[in-house]
């Protein structure tokens, strides 16, 4: 009888003479025999129960295997149940309910998680489960949570116990975002969700109905049930099903925002608490996953943001046949009006928005296999904040219009700001604008470059008296004389939760630095500017105070302020972003300030953070007018990611993600641009001036690149040294010399050299 039989059949005996027994009895017996048995028939149980068979003899020779016996006495990990949350992270749980999944010992192939009991804070609440036994688990929704740490335990009869701790806020927030602003000024009415019930905003959720006609425009669904109108279409899903175009809106409030959700459904039988028995389930017409939409803009909060009913079914940035794209595919929709930078220009709140809303999708619709983002500009920098600062929100992401992040932005359109008021006060002829366009970098139309259109944006980034909507009183907004303690709209003001506050000024921490900064410095050495036009550009600058009042001196920003912008991911490095990036671009070079350099500064940090640019995909088009594109991005971007994480999902390898992202990107999805008639170029997306895409669709630059700073863009305030001839291609005389010392007595920008306060990224942070 050979020993590998006798273990076999050892292992069967121990199961069934053991499988009943309480573990307290199972260890102290198994500790027995461990000690009663020869040293090399403790390799494990089972083969201690083939010593007792009479299977321990044979020859001296056999190998001689042991465990130690402490290790032996300890009941295995996995012999206790799993919980798991499936609705949100255990720290960030919200609204008082909890979405669960708890499953048996996986060691025990015939354990039941029919037999597990479940409690919260001790008491039992199995019965809120429902036994899957296709997946062998209890799961659904446990509520009754209290504000602050909960605890969800497992146990089967008389086994080991598993506990997990959960934190649950409020519905309203805050949950990462920290305090909440105030005044708040609640827009549910223009919204026309009613009056708010509070302070919060809170409002009574809605469903509305709506359908799409053969000529794919949007009606109001009047009867739930047929016959319905006779101009009904039809859609086939991504994953070929065939359903009635009927779209079921969800609206209400959460976060302090308005959110919508809009997926197909079935009136006769719409979803309803898919979690129970007695529920309803979503039908063919979902796919299974979820397209969270984000805006753009930038302004001021102290407001919840307005949406109307109908945003849930339209505008999709640079698509042509907007939401209908995505809902006609089967993606559920679904956005919170502070997905919008125009709503508060507050990526965390965004970030918070969305997981809140992403816990409110899963308690009511089920959880979605994959989660894409999509939107353009503001939208841009808060997908990609995200997925660097809040992995796992979102599986893949597709800015449109892109930049890399606010903060590194806001330098250049700060400095547009200082550049205009200096050529403004200029004596006449002496900066044509073409002379202006080398200095900034960016290209000329209409006589005038895009440094004009960053002009209002770049003077309300620092002036916390500008850019509030209409809806928050003028009464409430800081006055640095009548009203001191008003409301203030500067972009620190509003993320005074992550900058934190300056104890001199007692306002939030500035980030905008340009000491040491040469404007102008590559249309030196071009010989597109002379000496005397640089020394008197850099002596002329200036800078902004707190108040956002122009000063002579140059800004200075709060070390700590910089370090909390980098700290925060607020300041993107892409460090640790290997999801899937589709980005989506139309090329609106000239007054427009989406400029095509900024694709290349985001590409540029991930090659820096991660070594390499392969998650990242540069699609381009040409604008045939407003933001349309020649050819439909965002839906072949949506259908693109769809089967780039189908892939991934299917990799049953041991690479890690990053690896199984960029092995499994489909072979088709390339750097591609369209020309205006969408015709397609496929090549390398890239700096160098040959190629058709760049012929066609040129990369023009920025004040800090035309000051020597690199394309990635990531220096908030720059490292010093002196002055050296050596960098400049020109001659100064000796008196030109002299003042340039005189103008940078700090010294100039070492670009060689990381920002100063620069830290790493820390995800998931609670401000």
């Amino acid at each position: 009888m050979s020993e590998q039989f006798v273990q076999e059949i050892a292992m069967r005996v121990f199961f069934v003479k053991t499988m009943s027994l309480p573990w307290e009895i199972l260890h102290l017996w198994r500790r027995l025999v461990t000690l009663l048995l020869p040293i090399r028939c403790r390799t494990s149980i089972p083969l201690a129960i083939a010593a007792i068979v009479g299977a321990c003899g044979g020859s001296s020779s056999s190998p001689s295997l042991s465990l130690p016996v402490s290790s032996e006495a300890q009941p295995p990990k996995s012999s206790a149940p799993k919980i798991e949350i499936l609705s949100s992270r255990s720290d960030t749980v919200s609204g008082g309910d909890v979405i669960v999944a708890v499953s048996s010992d996986a060691t025990s192939a015939s354990a039941s998680a029919a037999n597990l009991t479940v409690r919260l804070n001790g008491v039992d609440v199995s019965s809120s489960l429902e036994y899957d036994p296709r997946e062998n688990r209890l799961a659904g929704r446990i509520g009754g949570l209290h504000l602050g740490e909960n605890t969800i335990s497992a146990q089967e009869e008389s086994g080991p116990e598993t506990s997990l701790t959960i934190k649950n806020h409020p519905s309203s927030g805050p949950v990462v975002a920290g305090p909440h602003q105030t005044p708040w000024i609640c827009e549910t009415e223009s919204s026309g969700l009613g009056s708010a019930l509070d302070a919060s905003c809170n409002v009574s959720s809605r469903v509305d109905w709506y359908y799409v006609t053969g000529s794919n425009t949007f009606k109001p669904l009047a009867s739930l049930v047929p016959p319905y109108p006779a101009d009904l279409a039809t859609t086939e899903t991504i994953d070929g099903k065939k359903v009635n175009f009927i779209i079921r809106v969800e609206s209400g409030t959460m976060d302090q925002s308005i959110y919508r959700i809009a997926l197909l459904d079935d009136p006769t039988n719409p979803i309803s608490d898919p979690w129970k028995k007695s529920g309803k389930k979503p039908g063919a017409g979902w796919n299974g996953k979820l397209n969270l939409v984000y805006g753009g803009g930038c302004s001021p909060g102290y407001r919840s943001g307005s949406n109307a009913l109908p945003d849930a079914l339209q505008a999709l940035p640079l698509s042509t046949d907007n939401a209908i794209d995505p809902l006609s595919l089967g993606f559920a929709v679904a956005f919170a009006s502070r997905m919008a930078m125009d709503n508060g220009c507050d990526p965390v709140m965004a970030a918070e928005n969305s997981m809140m809303l992403k816990e409110h999708f899963v308690k009511n619709y089920g959880v979605p296999k994959f989660t894409i983002g999509t939107g353009p500009s503001g939208g841009a920098m808060i997908q990609h904040f995200i997925a660097q600062s809040y992995p796992g929100v979102l599986d893949a992401i597709t800015p449109g219009l892109s930049f890399a992040d606010t903060p590194s932005v806001i330098l250049d359109v700060v400095d547009c700001s200082l550049l205009n008021r200096y050529f403004d006060g200029a004596s006449p002829g002496s900066w044509p604008v073409s002379t202006q366009a080398q200095v900034a970098g960016y290209p000329i139309e209409d006589g005038s470059t895009t440094c004009r259109s960053w002009d209002s944006a770049g003077h309300a980034f620092v002036t916390p008296t500008l850019g509030f909507n209409p809806v928050v009183p003028k009464s409430l907004i800081f006055d640095p004389v009548t009203n001191p303690s008003g409301a203030r709209g500067g972009y620190v003001d509003g993320l005074v939760n992550v900058f934190g506050l300056d104890a001199d000024t007692g306002f939030a921490r500035a980030i905008y630095d340009n000491i040491g900064v040469q404007y102008g410095l590559q249309a030196l050495n071009r010989g597109d500017i002379t000496v005397d036009q640089f020394l008197d550009l850099n002596k002329g600058v200036g800078g902004f105070d707190v108040n956002g009042f122009p000063t002579t001196r140059r800004s200075a920003a709060n070390i700590k302020g910089v370090e909390n912008s980098y700290k925060s991911g607020l300041v993107n490095s892409g460090v640790g972003i290997t999801i899937p990036i589709i980005d989506t671009r139309l090329y609106t070079e000239g007054l427009n300030t989406h400029t095509r350099i900024r694709t290349f500064t985001t590409r540029s940090r991930l090659q820096a953070g991660n070594g390499t640019v392969a998650n990242h995909v540069s699609w381009l088009s040409a604008n045939v007018g407003g933001y349309k594109g020649a050819v439909n991005l965002t839906k072949m971007a949506l259908v693109a990611h769809n089967e780039w994480l189908e892939r991934i999902s299917a990799d049953t390898s041991s690479d890690n993600f990053a690896n199984k992202v960029i092995k499994n990107k489909p072979p088709a999805l390339v750097d591609t641009c369209w020309d205006s008639g969408g015709i397609a170029h496929a090549e390398p997306a890239t700096l160098e001036l040959h190629g058709v895409c760049n012929t066609m669709f040129p990369v023009y630059s920025t004040p800090r690149i035309q000051a020597g700073e690199n394309v990635g863009q990531d220096v908030m305030k720059c490292a010093l040294k002196a002055p050296e001839l050596s960098s400049y291609k020109v001659p100064f005389s000796p008196a030109q010399w002299s003042e340039l010392q005189t103008i940078f007595q700090e010294g100039v920008c070492d670009w060689t050299k990381p920002s100063v306060g620069r830290l790493d990224a820390v995800p998931w942070q609670r401000h």
